[in-house]
């Protein structure tokens, strides 16, 4: 029975090369990390392809030198055996992979959607621990508790962790097969990019639903990878019964992107009280399918007490699976921002007093950002949006803001504050083309 599941799990042991979809964009910071004894964690939201990035790495492994059969991959999630708990499982799959493939110095063990699994991380630890230098471990999970304090006891100080998003606008790019150019070719090939643009700002970048063109089918893809991450993500781990009021507020949340978060009026909605639904909301961030913003404040207190703003993991859902006809433009644009910077900072929060900054960027040691997003700078809203992005580069003491906008740029000075209006989309090339 083992025998056959990890033959069929790793292919690469008989010459077979497995599809491993376009390179991720995180795959060049973990292979900086190839060395080192430390387990590398990755989570994600259900489906972004964590299993594919897997793969990849693998793949790097081998480029770089180390024998296939120095590779193990197992999807816990399919690895279910009746009778057998955790270690005893885990111990036959570490056996059973060394009589088969008698693997020689170093192995690399690769244990996708783990989470599945009881007390894994007793397991992990006490191998890392017995074989420290011998074996790499490779771990994944569908939410951001992967690491938290659940297991923190156990693998604190053993573990690097890594956060994996849908496809950015960038690896969206490569898998349409398309290359925009260095910086000074973009004018030229403005038409083509923004035809791609539009494409990815109204179905995101969940690569299973990029698959197909026809509306029915990826609406049901996107449906399925929803309701996974409600009945099996979330549901199971926190004993939750109120299964459809959860999947309600989910829902809801999608089609109020980027609003604060009003917790008495989604409480009277759904009939429930207001600090059962921030524990829900609480549910679906750990889900990594909600991304939850605070507001800035230097008070840490004054913080952790504001009301909060929620975004989307993907684009796709907000179109596809929100109560609405139309998604409106502006908030599609910012929760593209959104998700961009969480690629890119560890820390973002949004800004308000009488006026409202949408993104701020502080990290000590680092440099802070302020950052407003609008469709389309015009006579109605140039005024509230200059003013927005303002309040928040002097809160933060920043000279110079940013107005990303769809396709409208500028540069000009307020005061002793410069505003550099760009184009969503160029902002979005410049990390890997400029």
């Amino acid at each position: 029975m083992f025998e056959r599941f990890l033959s069929e799990q790793n292919p690469q042991w008989f010459g077979k090369i497995p599809s491993i979809g376009i390179r991720r964009e995180l795959l060049s910071r973990i292979e900086s990390e190839f060395e080192v004894d430390h387990i590398i964690a990755i989570s994600g939201v259900r489906r972004c392809g964590k299993s594919f990035l897997m793969k990849q790495i693998m793949s790097r492994l081998n480029e770089v030198g180390v024998p296939n059969d120095n590779l193990l991959f197992v999807n816990v999630e399919q690895a279910l055996f009746s009778g057998m708990n955790t270690q005893e499982i885990l111990d036959k799959f570490l056996s059973e992979y060394r009589r088969l493939r008698n693997p020689q110095g170093r192995i690399f063990l690769f244990f996708d959607e783990i989470q599945a699994l009881d007390k894994w991380e007793i397991w992990i630890k006490y191998q890392y621990d017995l074989n420290k230098g011998k074996i790499k471990f490779f771990i994944t999970g569908s939410n951001s508790q992967l690491m938290s304090s659940e297991f923190a006891t156990h693998l604190t100080g053993r573990v690097i962790e890594r956060r994996l998003t849908p496809f950015s606008f960038t690896e969206y790019l490569d898998f349409q097969g398309y290359n925009p150019g260095r910086k000074e070719e973009w004018t030229l090939n403005e038409e083509t990019i923004l035809h791609h643009f539009d494409t990815y700002l109204q179905h995101g970048g969940m690569p299973e639903a990029l698959t197909s063109s026809n509306i029915d089918t990826v609406r049901t893809i996107l449906l399925g990878t929803y309701d996974t991450i409600i009945f099996k993500d979330i549901i199971p781990r926190f004993n939750i019964r109120q299964s459809a009021t959860l999947r309600k507020l989910g829902l809801y949340l999608i089609g109020h992107c980027g609003n604060i978060s009003n917790l008495n009026k989604i409480g009277t909605m759904l009939e429930m009280d207001r600090n059962k639904i921030r524990e829900f909301i609480g549910f679906l961030e750990s889900s990594l399918f909600v991304y939850s913003l605070q507001k800035f404040e230097f008070s840490e207190r004054k913080q952790l007490l504001s009301q909060k703003k929620t975004y989307i993991c993907d684009n796709g859902f907000i179109c596809d699976l929100a109560f609405q006809f139309s998604p409106n433009k502006g908030d599609l644009l910012e929760n593209v921002v959104l998700g961009e910077l969480n690629r890119r900072h560890s820390y973002t929060f949004y800004y308000k007093n009488q006026n409202e900054c949408d993104f701020i960027i502080y990290e000590y040691g680092r440099e802070s950002a302020a950052y407003q997003v609008c469709y389309e700078l015009n006579e109605s809203s140039r005024n509230r949006e200059i003013k927005g992005l303002l309040s928040g580069c002097r809160q933060i003491g920043v000279e110079c803001g940013t107005i990303l906008t769809y396709n409208q740029q500028e540069e000009f000075s307020d005061k002793d504050t410069r505003v550099d209006v760009i184009p969503v989309w160029k902002w979005l090339l410049k990390e890997r083309w400029e």
